[in-house]
């Protein structure tokens, strides 16, 4: 393992990312300053003519003073595997055409902390950045960083980005879809209402009463009249109960809000 390279390359990973100010000039000891521990392990594992190098690397980060402008503070952990060959006696110094030499683990330590640093500054930039990084993210291949732009959207009343979120209520995945459903109710956006009602199945007890439940924070016409439909003619008695009582709450809500005419 070759430290030096390790600790030096990661440092000039963490200056590069954004995450932190440039030192300002005069007094260094004056200005706040990112205190950075890096804890890493591997080995290689070998099975017959078959080899994996495993590396799990921890990265944490504080700022001194912590309540200092744009104070940083992450405890990040990572893995990786990469599977290899291992070298027969007829070829002790590489792999067999087509196969993977074993790799050196000093690279794999690496590449999981520019991962770490990498991860934590997009997620950063999604809180911090202009909405283009947000709405780049949210259009992407998916994965958490699309979950976590989906959330700072809401967080963040990126209101651009709604027929983006209206489409995510539709997603395969069950998280980006209640992600998105999140965003939504952050914002008290209405056109959710429509686009629930008519895209989740009725018989669906457990979407049900997220349906139930989120169109009752949103409020609004639409989302009384629903509820009120759900709660005269639904044939489960529970989610009946459920629709009448949310749609309470939520008239309860605009009364106390000083909605005129109603929810």
């Amino acid at each position: 393992m070759d430290d030096a390279s390790i600790e030096s390359d990661l440092r000039r990973q963490l200056a590069a990312s954004g995450l932190f100010a440039p030192e300002a000039a005069g007094d260094a000891g004056a200005a706040p300053s990112a205190r950075v521990r890096i804890a890493y392990t591997a080995e290689t594992i070998e099975v017959g003519a078959k080899g994996e190098a495993r590396a799990q690397v921890r990265l944490r980060v504080d700022t001194r003073p912590s309540d200092a402008p744009g104070a940083v503070e992450f405890d990040l952990a990572g893995q990786g595997v990469e599977p290899y060959a291992v070298p027969t006696k007829k070829t002790t110094t590489s792999a067999a055409p087509g196969e993977k030499a074993k790799p050196p683990l000093s690279a794999l330590v690496l590449r999981i902390g520019r991962d770490l640093i990498g991860g934590v500054a997009a997620r950063r930039r999604l809180q911090d950045g202009p909405p283009s990084v947000v709405h780049a993210a949210l259009v992407g291949d998916g994965g958490e960083l699309r979950e976590e732009a989906i959330r700072a959207a809401g967080e963040r009343q990126l209101r651009d980005e709604v027929p983006t979120l209206l489409k995510l209520l539709g997603d395969q995945d069950e998280t980006v879809r209640d992600a998105a459903l999140g965003a939504l109710i952050a914002m008290r956006e209405r056109r959710a209402v429509h686009e629930l009602t008519q895209s989740r199945s009725l018989r669906d007890r457990r979407e049900m009463r997220k349906i139930i439940e989120a169109i009752s924070v949103i409020g609004g016409q639409e989302a009384d009249e629903y509820l009120s439909f759900i709660a005269a003619t639904h044939d489960d008695d529970e989610i009946r109960a459920d629709a009448a009582a949310a749609r309470a709450r939520m008239q309860r809500r605009a009364a106390e809000a000083g909605i005129a005419g109603g929810p």
